[in-house]
């Protein structure tokens, strides 16, 4: 890729204020650079790394590097652009391609390497992306991005022994590092210190204020004051260091093993253990979220959107239980759709409001609708004689069976995905 120096005025005035993170002005100077020189690859590179960092324009960043490999085929910088690009919008396979062809290009590209682990952490290959990482190293000891990428898959091997030792020396030469105090924050939290975990996000999150990765990482910190909460993460770490045919084979297992405890006597005990711990994995962070709503400080943490999430699943939780124990305290039989609609809407409902799948969230959110509506209907059925009970009932139940599905086709990315 050509050198910046000597360049026009507008492309120096675009690298100075991508420095300085003004995002969206630096693409400005890009693009004035390129109404002058539509074929210069360097502005065009320099404007896809700026929409790169710009909310929803990764496939435009993507659209120009392309128009840059096109002017310069041979330039591995532009292939380890387009490898990052697309590991950022959940393509790691095509990304994992575009770093090889960097390394074909340049073998002795640290940043290569460093791509290339991106990608094997996205495809969640851990060793590979160990291996990457210190290939990036080797090459350029002063690689933080490489540092950080064997920091994490260094923790997803549960190497934490190592892990720590090398964080020690990551926060000992830049202590002002907002990666690598969260990748500390991490490890801590995986080693079950809560509160150190909590310290390191902090920091993280005060030099960097925007580092979503921190954010994340400070609000599990917050649930994990619960001991309840703290056992569901040993299970989130446990399963996220094994890989997804291996994880399915857990679930399965799992099940399978509800199934033939219902024959063995006693086996109800586990059963039912079985089914609550099914039940709280979909709930487990809403519910941690609802009682974050009532922590003075820790609920300015909560992005909005998590924020209507914990107030619908924890309220139809809450809700629900007490509508059950008036059921059987006052004995209104007639409440009971309405106490068990509300506790299964919970479910549909954990994977609407945070869910960056389209489909998903109309999916899963029309069948809590309609659970609420099947449990509302049956439950004044009793009281008001327009209402057919039947045909309230029937949409209860389907209801009902939607809230079961969810908790197997909620696994389906298609259908369920991070938020944009």
């Amino acid at each position: 890729m050509s050198d910046a120096f000597g360049l026009r005025p507008q492309i120096m005035r675009g690298l100075q204020l991508r420095d300085l993170g003004r995002y969206a002005d630096a693409e400005n100077c890009f693009r004035e650079a390129l109404a002058q020189e539509p074929n210069d690859a360097f502005a065009l590179h320099q404007l896809a790394a700026c929409q790169l960092q710009l909310p929803k324009r990764q496939s435009d960043a993507l659209a120009t590097i392309d128009r840059a490999i096109g002017l310069e085929p041979n330039d591995a910088e532009h292939h380890v652009l387009r490898s990052y690009i697309l590991s950022i919008i959940d393509r790691p396979k095509d990304g994992l391609l575009a770093a090889q062809t960097a390394l074909g290009l340049d073998p002795h590209s640290s940043i290569a390497f460093t791509a290339q682990a991106q990608a094997h952490l996205q495809m969640e290959q851990w060793p590979a992306a160990e291996q990457s990482a210190r290939q990036a190293l080797a090459l350029d000891a002063d690689n933080s991005s490489a540092a950080n990428q064997l920091a994490q898959a260094l923790r997803l091997q549960n190497k934490l022994a190592e892990n720590a030792s090398h964080l020690a020396g990551m926060l000992a030469r830049d202590p002002e590092d907002a990666f690598t105090h969260a990748n500390a924050g991490w490890a801590a939290l995986q080693r079950g210190q809560h509160r150190a975990a909590e310290e390191h996000f902090r920091e993280a999150l005060r030099i960097d204020p925007d580092f979503d990765y921190a954010r994340h990482g400070l609000l599990e910190s917050y649930r994990a004051r619960s001991p309840i909460y703290r056992a569901y993460l040993r299970y989130c770490f446990f399963m996220q260091r094994l890989s997804s045919g291996s994880r399915w084979a857990v679930i399965i297992g799992l099940y399978i093993g509800s199934r033939v405890a219902r024959a063995i006597p006693g086996g109800f005990a586990f059963v039912a253990l079985y089914m609550l711990f099914v039940l709280w994995v979909w709930v487990a962070k809403p519910v941690g979220n609802f009682f974050l709503l009532f922590d003075s400080f820790a609920r300015y943490a909560l992005r909005p959107d998590e924020k209507r999430e914990a107030a619908a699943v924890g309220g139809a939780l809450a809700l629900g239980l007490v509508v059950l124990l008036g059921t059987f305290v006052l004995r209104w039989p007639h409440t009971m759709p309405l106490g068990i609609g509300l506790i299964a809407a919970a479910f549909p409902l954990a994977l609407t409001f945070t869910n960056g799948a389209r489909f998903g969230t109309w999916l899963f959110g029309s069948i809590a609708t309609l659970t609420i509506l099947g449990a509302a209907l049956s439950a004044l059925a009793g009281h008001v004689p327009l209402i057919d009970a039947e045909a309230a009932m029937q949409i209860f139940i389907a209801g009902i069976i939607g809230c079961i599905a969810t908790t197997w086709i909620g696994n389906i990315p298609f259908l369920r995905r991070p938020p944009e």
